[in-house]
């Protein structure tokens, strides 16, 4: 594989594209709406990730419930996507014991993603707890835009609840530790624009993967019979992919919690006008 920056114009075999300052042995946390939305919209990524010596993790937050074509699968359906999820990132190198299920109802997500759910626990510390024991070093989770409300909720999960992972906050769930760099993926839809007026370049970071590589995701991803007829004009949509240098996954840097840069508006402050002290 090879790994793409758009903003520098590079391309390189090397995962330091991607992940800066790499080193073997990292986590690098997933974090899936649903079972298969990883291996949709990051599948090569968690590819290299094993291929790096990383250790990918797998937070899988929706049980699937919603998810069966056939009414006969309503009530077996949650168990059987947890099987194929097992095989599915089997195939790709993800442990059993690194594949953790919420089981939050489908599109049931956005109210769970708090510290605190009425009288219950949310998802907040269950995550941070997580992170910190299992020394979280790069999150990668959805785009939160257009694509599902699930998908916006784990967006928010990524960008809000992960940084906390890091925070001197809520000591008993265990030691601090902070992530390098969060990434966003698609799943079926385009990024959120980075600003108006952009060119429509969203994303700025990719990998490149050879047929090989695509068969072996589109063999994962055939283990989720399941959800095969779901699944119909997604797989079809994954041709967009192909160029003559290989299928283009994308991502979209996450800047957590930038700092204001004072010194343009420094600037602009020597040009204001000052009124005179009689108006």
């Amino acid at each position: 594989m090879e790994f793409v920056d758009f903003r520098l114009l590079r391309k390189s075999k090397n995962i330091d594209i991607l992940f800066p300052e790499w080193q073997e042995g990292e986590t690098v946390a997933f974090l899936s709406p649903h079972d298969d939305d990883v291996l949709l919209g990051a599948g090569y990524l968690l590819k290299a990730t094993v291929e790096n010596n990383g250790n990918p993790l797998l937070l899988i937050f929706c049980s699937g419930d919603a998810g069966y074509s056939f009414p006969e699968e309503k009530d077996i359906i949650t168990q059987r996507r947890r099987q194929e999820a097992i095989q599915a990132y089997g195939i790709l190198g993800v442990k059993e014991e690194n594949i953790h299920n919420f089981d939050i109802p489908d599109f049931s997500l956005m109210p769970h993603i708090n510290r605190n759910l009425h009288q219950e626990k949310g998802l907040f510390e269950e995550q941070v707890r997580i992170f910190r024991e299992q020394k979280v070093s790069r999150v990668v989770f959805s785009s939160g835009f257009f694509e599902h409300w699930d998908h916006t909720a784990v967006f928010n999960m990524g960008i809000y609840t992960s940084p906390h992972a890091g925070d001197p906050v809520l000591a008993d769930i265990g030691e601090p530790f902070a992530a390098k760099s969060h990434y966003i993926y698609s799943v079926w839809g385009d990024f959120e624009p980075i600003q108006p007026g952009d060119s429509g370049i969203r994303a700025d970071k990719g990998t490149l993967a050879d047929d090989e590589t695509e068969e072996e995701i589109q063999r994962s991803i055939r283990c989720f019979e399941s959800q095969r007829k779901i699944f119909k004009n997604i797989v079809e949509y994954r041709e967009k992919r192909k160029s003559d240098s290989g299928y283009l996954e994308l991502y979209q840097t996450a800047e957590i919690r930038p700092q204001t840069d004072f010194k343009p508006y420094f600037k602009l402050l020597g040009k204001c006008d000052t009124p005179d002290k009689d108006e």
